[in-house]
């Protein structure tokens, strides 16, 4: 029995409107999401407007990261205004949003990252001339497949750039950093 025999009141009716509006604004952050996510990697667009759809479009898919699970989405879309952050003399904020590209193409840290890489090529250099034991060579073998497929965008997309660029210098910085978090000096 749905209706309160007193009033004549039924349950169903706004249980229904209100599960209707849950899934249209659910449906409608994800439209917009993409909308502004397609804008973010266009790079025809000024480095202003694309900062600021890379914005919304991470503001959004982190409420529909609720809903699905492609968080390894958001790593473009990092990068991408990693490197727009970069062309606006906004090198810090470029470096911050390259590392958590890496992250979330990756699931790991980049110390995390260059820890298994090394431990790779160390794995390569150990069985080098055994005929019994096979290593696959290819560094990228350390992550899952769809992880590897995620983290090999990143690099052709930040590659694009011009090697004299500001977005590559950031990314360098990046790399610069990890690898002296790697091997500190002792002064």
């Amino acid at each position: 029995m749905s209706k309160d025999t007193a009033t004549g009141f039924s349950f169903k009716w706004p249980l229904t409107l209100g599960l209707v509006i849950l899934l249209l604004s659910v449906w409608i952050a994800g439209f917009t999401s993409s909308i502004f996510a397609g804008t973010c990697r266009k790079p025809e667009i000024s480095e202003v407007r694309k900062v600021r759809a890379c914005n919304i479009a991470l503001k959004l898919e982190f409420w529909n990261s609720f809903v699905s699970s492609e968080e390894q989405k958001l790593a473009i879309l990092y990068l991408e205004r990693g490197i727009a952050q970069s062309h606006l003399d906004r090198s810090h904020e470029a470096v911050d949003d390259f590392r958590i590209a890496i992250q979330k193409a990756t699931g790991l840290t980049i110390r995390e990252l260059t820890q298994r890489l090394e431990a790779h090529v160390d794995t390569i250099e150990h069985f080098k001339g055994s005929p019994e034991i096979k290593v696959d060579g290819n560094p990228l073998s350390v992550l899952e497949i769809s992880k590897q497929r995620r983290f090999q965008e990143l690099l052709i997309r930040i590659s694009k750039e011009k090697p004299s660029s500001k977005a590559r210098a950031s990314w360098e910085r990046l790399l610069q950093e990890a690898e002296s978090q790697r091997n500190p000096t002792f002064q």
